[in-house]
């Protein structure tokens, strides 16, 4: 597990013979995540790159406050592989650079890292069934044993969803160790046409966290 990082980062370096190179970046009022809020009660600017190879994608992706809380940004690193047009198995690792933690990147210690490191299945969804699943297990890292399953629906850019998390550890979704339903909620996207050559994308999603007690209401744009 210590040589996920080094091999997260060649697999984002090497390979610039590769077909297709992607980048860009999100402004959101708040950064909500599987029903937990993140970087303070500042808006959040989230920036990604990726390059895909065939059925390959890895990519880099962050999120910071544009308030003065640092808590809780973030930087990742992914590898993902299509198994098939709905099937896909990915690797996330997950790093927490909080202002004024003592994190170090390459610390890579399970009881002082700031890196957890997520295995993750996802389905599409077909026609014959238009249901999106997801199932992501925390594997090492700082936390380990944590799984995430989700449902969501998908129809004229409205979707319904719902998360829950089983076997939680070390209070990393929960408030406590355990099971519970955390992401509850619906999300809306358009595209607004600002020229007869540009349209923005925005965003807007109402979620519930029925474990914390919180509901949060967020929009956002796509640059």
């Amino acid at each position: 597990m210590k040589k996920t990082i080094l091999l997260l980062f060649l697999a984002c370096t090497f390979g610039v013979n590769a077909q297709d190179f992607s980048f860009g970046a999100d402004v959101q009022s708040r950064y909500v995540w599987r029903g937990i809020q993140f970087g303070g009660e500042s808006p959040s600017l989230q920036p990604g790159v990726e390059m895909t190879a065939g059925n390959f994608a890895v990519g880099a992706w962050g999120a910071y406050s544009l308030g003065g809380d640092n808590a809780a940004q973030e930087l990742d690193l992914y590898v993902s592989y299509a198994l098939t047009d709905a099937i896909s198995v990915s690797v996330t690792d997950y790093y927490f650079p909080a202002g004024g933690s003592g994190h170090d990147y390459l610390n890579l210690d399970s009881e002082t890292t700031g890196h957890v490191y997520e295995a993750t299945l996802s389905f599409a969804g077909t026609d014959a069934f238009p249901v999106a699943l997801t199932v992501a297990s925390n594997i090492g890292g700082a936390s380990t044993g944590s799984t995430y399953l989700e449902a969501s629906y998908d129809t004229n850019n409205f979707t319904l969803f719902a998360g829950g998390v089983v076997g939680d550890d070390d209070d990393y979704y929960l408030s406590e160790d355990g099971t519970g339903l955390i992401n509850v909620g619906v999300s809306m996207s358009k595209d607004i046409a600002l020229s007869s050559t540009y349209s923005l994308p925005v965003n807007t999603s109402l979620v519930l966290n029925p474990d914390a007690g919180n509901v949060f209401l967020t929009f956002g744009f796509t640059l």
